[in-house]
């Protein structure tokens, strides 16, 4: 289900994949990550697995979900390349990880990120900054579905995807309208609506169901404030 950069005899030689999908590193001096690929709608990792690692994602989007005992599930979280998910308080993982799309990541050994006598000071910097703009997300998302409607979910969630991607009107969403409605706290149906409710309005236009350009930013802006 899932390969690595490494050529396949090295694959062997670095880590062996376990049931639980957790690479076994074999680490050197200067060596504490481990590229790995996954498949679209692949797991990374399931809820209630061991947490060993981090990850920091190179291409592609991840999505982090947790299925209800309705059986609904909640995405709580996309990650975006440059980002990193898989912190846990505890040695088990509260929720499960996705690919979205063909994925790129670099797994880290907590234990090894830890050793910050290993790592160089940017390195630390750079994790803490990651950690900090991780929280914020999780803080605007919780803001998002307690407080908005359901044109302002949406509206936030394009202005988000927009800063995301360093601003970009044209949106190339990899996440699926169902992923984006389960993210919102919406009905698929009701994610639509809204979809065609922006797009009477003149705040957007669908070149395709993942293509959308944002022409007026100002309105959408004023739905999500």
């Amino acid at each position: 289900m899932l390969t690595s950069a490494l050529a396949e005899t090295d694959l062997h030689r670095a880590f062996a994949v376990s049931p639980q999908r957790k690479p076994r590193a074999a680490e050197s001096a200067g060596q504490i990550g481990l590229a790995m690929s996954f498949a679209r709608n692949a797991e990374i990792y399931a809820e209630g697995e061991t947490a060993g690692y981090v990850y920091k994602v190179i291409s592609g989007v991840v999505r982090v979900s947790k299925l209800l005992p309705d059986g609904r599930r909640q995405i709580s979280a996309f990650h975006m390349p440059g980002e990193m998910f898989g912190f846990e308080a505890n040695e088990l993982h509260h929720a499960s990880a996705e690919a979205v799309v063909p994925v790129k990541v670099v797994a880290y050994k907590w234990e090894g990120v830890l050793g910050t006598e290993k790592q160089s000071a940017s390195f630390v910097r750079e994790l803490l900054t990651l950690t900090v703009l991780g929280l914020r997300h999780t803080q605007d998302h919780l803001l998002l579905l307690g407080r908005k409607n359901a044109l302002e979910r949406l509206a936030e969630f394009l202005l988000e995807m927009s800063a995301r991607m360093g601003g970009s009107a044209v949106l190339e969403l990899a996440m699926p309208r169902h992923d984006i409605a389960d993210y919102l706290g919406l009905t698929l149906e009701t994610v639509s609506r809204m979809f065609a409710e922006l797009k009477e309005m003149g705040a957007i236009r669908l070149e395709s169901a993942r293509r959308v350009h944002l022409l007026d930013k100002a309105a959408l802006k004023a739905l999500g404030a």
